[in-house]
Parts: C-alpha cells; sequence; structure tokens
C-alpha cells in the first residue's frame, strides 16, 4: 500500500506526508518573504538615510531636513615649497578659517530657504548670532588632501528640523 518517497535522503510513508512537507516548505518561504518586506521598511527611515549617505563626503548642502554638509578648503600660504610644508600650511590655514566657512555657508543656506528675512547687511549680524548654536555642534567628518597641496574638511551640522528652523530665522 504504502510505498517509501525519497526527497533528499529523507524516506516519506505516503504522499500525504511529501504533500504536509510541501506545504511547509512554501509556508517558510513566505514568512522569509514577509520578515524580509518588513525588515526592509524599517530600514527606510530617515536614520538609514544618514547612514546611507555616511560615505559622502562631496555634497555641500542639506544631506536630509536634520543635515547640512559644509566642506571647506584650505590651500597652503603663497612661497610654501614641498609636500610636508605644504601640507602643514594648509592644515593651518583650514583649522583657521572652518568655522569662519560653516558660518558663510549656513548664512547662505538660510538665506536661500528664506530670502524675504534677510532684508540688507545689517542683518547679517543678527543671522550670524541666531546661527551660532548649529555651528558649534559641527561635526568633522573628514579630512583629506588635493593634489595641489591643500586640504579639505567635510563638516557636518546635526540638529532635528535644521532645515525648517533655518527657514524661520528673522530679525528685527
Amino acid at each position: 500500500m504504502d510505498t517509501p518517497y525519497a526527497m533528499q535522503g529523507t524516506y516519506l510513508t505516503s504522499s500525504k506526508q511529501y504533500a504536509i512537507c510541501q506545504q511547509h516548505i512554501k509556508s517558510f518561504f513566505t514568512a522569509l518573504l514577509l520578515l524580509s518586506i518588513l525588515f526592509l521598511q524599517f530600514c527606510a527611515t530617515n536614520e538609514s538615510l544618514v547612514r546611507s549617505l555616511s560615505n559622502d563626503i562631496t555634497t555641500t548642502g542639506f544631506l536630509n531636513d536634520d543635515c547640512y554638509q559644509c566642506t571647506v578648503t584650505a590651500k597652503p600660504d603663497a612661497g610654501v615649497e614641498g609636500l610636508v610644508a605644504g601640507r602643514e600650511s594648509a592644515h593651518i590655514n583650514l583649522i583657521q578659517s572652518m568655522e569662519t566657512q560653516c558660518y558663510a555657508e549656513l548664512f547662505a543656506a538660510a538665506k536661500q530657504l528664506n530670502p524675504s528675512a534677510f532684508g540688507d547687511s545689517s542683518m547679517q549680524s543678527c543671522i550670524t548670532q541666531q546661527l551660532k548654536p548649529y555651528v558649534d555642534k559641527r561635526i568633522l567628518i573628514a579630512t583629506y588632501f588635493n593634489e595641489d597641496y591643500s586640504e579639505t574638511a567635510v563638516i557636518r551640522i546635526y540638529e532635528n528640523g535644521l532645515k525648517k528652523k533655518l527657514a524661520s530665522l528673522r530679525c528685527q
């Protein structure tokens, strides 16, 4: 009556058991597919966007609504010769100009987001004071030297709702 069936080295005693085994395999793959979809949805959050952009060191501007990236490049002083001396000079110039350049880039970004808030040049010091808490939170992500002995720093400013906050800056 019952004849044994071979399936990957396991002997089944009936076609009924074979059908049950097939059903379990289908259920397993269906569950695996659903878990994969859930995992992908979980990964598609704002946090994963920040992680996916962690290797992006070429973009200047907003990486997302919570992160602004500045790229600052400084050249060595004129007359400096040699690789080591050129790099040292560029590094000193970079350290001295990082904060100023971040202010300038963030100011330009805020002005682009809300041009009407920036009436005349007297507003610049008021806006710059409002940018201070953000610039103080800057994080140095990477530095690298260029072929012309200049050095570039990649700096990020993280703040929840940074883009909206910069768009809402006002001076009286």
